[in-house]
């Protein structure tokens, strides 16, 4: 019988004594679904470091990109209250169509945003009562007129926040079929986790991680900015 491949070891972006940050590739759920024998991120992490990890936050299946752990007791509650009070600054980079529209430059999104359970699939949808207040910001990296390399600022932490923003701007992420933006040219949906950054909850010391894009978003961006785009 053929035997089974082990799984591909996690890239390490950062780690001391307390944390521990890794690389989520695209396309694993961060942690376990009703599928129970479906591979998910969290799970392959444990197996892969011989101590404890205490799991902060989430990133959606085919989002890329960075994530942090906590590798001990007193660290738990540290970070835990890092991102309570939004004191982790998340930088994503998102792929989006302009349809031939120009862009400004900056764009900054404020509202609130609700759960829409009637809807199937269910998904989050701005209000004008009720809801959680949503805020992201938005810089143009680079664009052309049926391309644009978007780096996104979440200053809140709801759920689906970029996707929704973005969708309801009128630029829905490329490959984000569930908010409008299903296009043939990408495998999935065109959104990575590049940047965390916060000041050390023990040493008081500015961290700065980033992960490097996969080669599926960055093939794009590389074409994206060559003369010929």
């Amino acid at each position: 019988m053929d035997q089974l491949k082990p799984p591909p070891a996690l890239q390490v972006l950062f780690e001391d004594e307390d944390l521990l940050a890794l690389g989520k590739p695209a396309g694993l759920p961060t942690q376990a679904t009703v599928d129970k024998g479906r591979a998910n991120f969290y799970d392959l992490a444990l197996g892969q470091f011989p101590f404890p990890l205490f799991l902060h936050h989430r990133l959606d299946k085919d989002t890329s990109g960075v994530m942090i752990f906590s590798k001990s007791r007193r660290m738990n509650p540290l970070l835990a209250a890092l991102f309570q009070v939004h004191q982790i600054q998340k930088t994503y980079w998102a792929l989006v169509n302009p349809k031939g529209q120009k862009m400004a430059s900056q764009h900054r999104i404020e509202n609130f945003l609700e759960l829409q359970k009637k809807l199937k699939p269910q998904k989050m949808k701005s209000v004008l009562r009720g809801g959680q207040k949503a805020i992201t910001e938005f810089t143009v990296i680079t664009s052309q007129s049926s391309m644009a390399h978007l780096e996104c600022r979440p200053l809140t932490g709801r759920t689906h926040q970029i996707r929704v923003h973005l969708s309801e701007w009128g630029f829905p992420i490329l490959g984000d079929s569930l908010y409008g933006g299903k296009d043939s040219r990408v495998p999935r949906l065109m959104l990575h986790a590049h940047h965390l950054d916060f000041r050390h909850p023990l040493s008081g010391e500015l961290v700065k991680i980033s992960c490097p894009p996969p080669s599926d978003f960055k093939k794009i961006i590389e074409k994206l900015n060559s003369p010929s785009a």
